[in-house]
């Protein structure tokens, strides 16, 4: 591919300018709905249009991250949280490190819970903090 010298500041734009320059290449163009042809060969008329999809689309991110947003928000203001749930409950980690005090092994009393090993010794180090 060769240099784009339109003179873009960010990364979206160099990126922008490599596709248009792969499709000028490939002698293909921009077609609207209504089947209009949008020239892009001329660098002023190509960066306006590749600007305003640049603008668009990072609008439309904008609102998606809003939303996203808006949405945790409201199911945290309802007692929500996310994430997946525990393993092991409070109960479950004082039983655990009562027989683990009591002798039993991480694999055994991992083995009663019905969780790896793994996860019980996550559990305790997480419930110990």
């Amino acid at each position: 591919m060769q240099g784009h010298t339109h003179g873009r500041k960010d990364g979206r734009h160099a990126l922008l300018a490599i596709v248009e320059d792969d499709l000028h290449a490939d002698g293909r163009q921009f077609r609207t709905l209504d089947g209009i042809v949008l020239d892009t060969s001329d660098d002023m008329c190509g960066e306006l249009i590749f600007t305003v999809f640049a603008a668009i689309a990072k609008f439309q991110r904008q609102q998606i991250v809003k939303g996203t947003r808006e949405g945790l928000d409201a199911a945290r203001a309802r007692g929500r949280v996310g994430g997946r749930p525990r393993a092991l409950t409070s109960e479950q980690i004082t039983d655990a490190r009562i027989l683990l005090g009591a002798g039993q092994t991480r694999t055994a009393v991992a083995a009663k819970l019905r969780v790896s090993r793994w996860t019980l010794s996550r559990a305790l180090d997480t419930a110990s903090r």
